[in-house]
């Protein structure tokens, strides 16, 4: 009996202690469990609704923002954030990308999408392989972006760091791209990253050139559409017909690519046409008009020449923030158009002429491969005239509330999912750094990010770089080559391999002619020969430049290589991404 009361006597003291220190014991145990609850504390909030809470706290529990304002308490359980001097922002969205997608041609679970997130090792391999042009991929509605998705833990590390918390992707080739979708960009299993999946269809106004056949003129492709949109009524009128009374009537054939446009011609999804010009801008209006689609401009360069039309149509733009830039390998500046001048200097001015008209945007990445650009070049546009909260909302309130999620994102209140970026200033400053970076409620270690534009020269030289040619794609300066007494002579026929981004190899031709220290000649592309310009020998070291056409866009590639009797190894960069190459000389 003695023994049994001591039992019982220490089992009440046992509970007695749970129960008085289990407050405490609860709360070491979620702090050890690293709980998703933060408070960010000290800061200026930006709402993204016009509101500034000076020295404000933002609490973040279970992904969700669950508290905001300049009184809010503490949780006992809450990481803290010190963002006393800085500035706390909604997470930057990114209206239209390709983020995360697989490269082309690279097959699934295959090391594509490290690093970069996709979308920029995408367009480098698909320009040095032709993809575009050796596939009917883009001729493909039912492809969907969820199912080609390849997410890794550092796949958006350069996106997260320059800000961009989330964003609409989608193929970027040829006419019918396939359907897009609005994600994330967490560092979760796509299924969980995925916020809307199909969201639209991407179609491209761009020649196709599928094996050089139909479609390859803008004329072609319009038509292309045109016929398909009616395939597809009446494809959707057919099997209507024959679902309303099926006995007695011979079943229509299933075809996957029309039954992907059914959505689009019943304007249940919006379609988002890729387009440029002010021809394209005014022929995708007249087509969607025609057959009654919702619809959305993405890129629309050239719309603040027609503003006005678009705010009569009442037209959405996805506003592209790749503006075009000087070539960093042009040597004759006057060898440039007055056009291409113009459009240089009118593109960061375009945003503002779209606000005053009241046409409705929201700023896209286009064909930008450095994220820090994103901002950058935001900050340009507020300097040619865009106010800046509107600038600001063109990165979050507004793609939120055109792409239906502006219950989700978009800004900082109460119950809206926690995407947040810290930074040291205000975003628009030239020095702002981002600090801090929350996913669904997620911290994100900020990682080193490629120099943006307007830091200065990505190459050393003293040119701008960063940019684009007048129509597309990104410039890098030919790498220097260092001197050297005796020079070599490069002149013959070489066989590459080039290993782009994303793994794989391609194999090209380089041929080459040199007189003196000058070198001339063309490099094989899947898409033809291509020219080579700058070229240059100094000792054993051979530098040159060419570009390579990729959809709508050109993509300029430096290379320089050292020479060792018959064989050359060296680098290949563009947009800031280096990749190495080797060859071997033929024969004579």
């Amino acid at each position: 009996m003695k023994n049994v009361f001591l039992f019982r006597l220490a089992m009440t003291g046992v509970i007695v202690f749970s129960l008085a220190f289990s407050p405490f014991l609860r709360r070491v145990s979620m702090h050890s469990a690293d709980p998703e609850v933060y408070a960010i504390k000290g800061g200026t909030i930006v709402t993204g609704t016009g509101a500034t809470i000076p020295n404000g706290v933002v609490v973040v529990r279970d992904g969700l923002i669950a508290a905001v304002g300049s009184d809010v308490a503490i949780p006992a359980d809450a990481r803290v954030v010190d963002a006393s001097g800085m500035m706390v922002y909604p997470g930057l969205i990114d209206a239209y990308s390709s983020y995360g997608l697989r490269p082309a041609e690279q097959p699934q679970g295959g090391p594509g999408g490290r690093g970069g997130g996709g979308g920029q090792q995408a367009a480098i391999l698909a320009a040095l392989s032709g993809a575009a042009t050796n596939t009917n991929a883009g001729l493909l509605p039912e492809v969907t972006v969820a199912d080609q998705l390849q997410v890794a833990a550092e796949t958006f590390d350069q996106q997260r760091g320059a800000g961009i918390t989330a964003a609409l992707t989608s193929p970027r080739d040829g006419i019918f791209r396939g359907q897009s979708a609005f994600l994330n960009l967490g560092s979760d299993t796509p299924e969980k990253l995925l916020l809307k999946a199909p969201h639209s269809l991407s179609i491209g106004f761009g020649r196709a050139g599928f094996g050089g056949g139909y479609p390859n003129s803008g004329m072609g492709v319009f038509s292309f559409l045109r016929q398909a949109l009616l395939d597809a009524q009446h494809y959707r009128d057919e099997w209507d017909w024959y679902s309303k009374s099926p006995r007695g009537k011979t079943r229509p054939q299933h075809d996957k690519s029309l039954a992907a446009l059914i959505p689009v011609v019943t304007g249940k999804m919006p379609v988002i046409f890729n387009v440029s010009s002010v021809r394209e801008i005014q022929r995708a209006v007249g087509l969607a008009e025609e057959f009654n689609l919702k619809y959305l401009l993405a890129g629309a360069t050239q719309s603040y020449q027609i503003a006005d039309y678009l705010k009569q149509k009442n037209a959405t733009v996805l506003l592209s923030l790749s503006f075009p830039q000087k070539p960093a390998g042009l040597e004759d500046p006057e060898s440039e158009s007055l056009r291409v001048l113009r459009e240089r200097a009118e593109a960061p001015k375009a945003a503002a002429a779209l606000y005053k008209a009241g046409v409705k945007f929201a700023f896209t990445s286009g064909t930008l491969t450095r994220p820090a650009d994103f901002i950058a070049n935001a900050a340009k546009a507020v300097e040619a005239g865009l106010p800046k909260d509107e600038a600001l909302k063109a990165m979050t309130l507004y793609p939120a509330q055109i792409f239906g999620l502006a219950e989700q994102l978009g800004s900082i209140e109460k119950g809206k999912i926690a995407n947040l970026i810290v930074t040291s200033g205000d975003l628009f400053n030239r020095d702002t750094k981002v600090k801090y970076t929350f996913v669904d409620g997620k911290q994100y270690i900020i990682k080193a990010q490629p120099e943006a534009q307007r830091q200065g020269p990505p190459f050393g030289n003293g040119r701008p770089g960063g940019g684009r040619p007048p129509n597309g794609g990104n410039a890098p300066n030919a790498p220097a080559v260092a001197a050297n007494a005796t020079a070599i002579d490069v002149t013959g026929t070489w066989t590459l391999t080039v290993n782009p981004p994303g793994g794989g190899s391609v194999n090209r031709t380089l041929t080459l002619k040199q007189s003196g220290d000058t070198v001339t000649g063309e490099i094989t592309s899947g898409a033809g020969p291509v020219t080579i310009s700058n070229g240059k020998v100094s000792g054993n070291e051979l530098s040159f430049v060419y570009v390579l056409k990729y959809q709508d866009n050109e993509l300029m590639i430096g290379a320089r290589a050292k020479i060792e009797g018959n064989s050359m190894s060296g680098m290949m960069e563009t947009n800031g991404t280096s990749y190495d190459f080797s060859g071997t000389r033929n024969p004579k």
